[in-house]
C-alpha cells in the first residue's frame, strides 16, 4: 500500500484546488428562505424516530458520554 504525506500533498495542490473551486459554477446554493417552525418540528420528530429505530436494531450503541458506536453494513 502506498504511503502519502498529506501535508506535502496539500501544499502542492491547494492553489489548484482554490482556483478550480473559484471558477466552478457548481457551487451549492444557499437556502434563501428560512424553514418554517412546522418543518423543523417534523424534521426533529423524524430524526428522533430514526435514531430510536437504529438503537432497537442494534445499529447504534452508546459507548460513553457523548460517544456512540455505529455498525455499518
Amino acid at each position: 500500500m502506498r504511503k502519502y504525506d498529506f501535508d506535502r500533498y496539500r501544499e502542492e495542490n491547494l492553489t489548484a484546488f482554490i482556483l478550480n473551486r473559484a471558477t466552478s459554477s457548481s457551487h451549492r446554493t444557499i437556502r434563501r428562505k428560512p424553514r418554517p417552525p412546522e418543518e423543523w418540528s417534523v424534521f426533529f420528530l423524524l430524526t428522533k424516530a430514526r435514531w430510536e429505530r437504529w438503537q432497537k436494531e442494534g445499529l447504534i450503541k452508546k459507548t460513553g458520554p457523548g460517544k456512540y458506536s455505529l455498525k455499518l453494513f
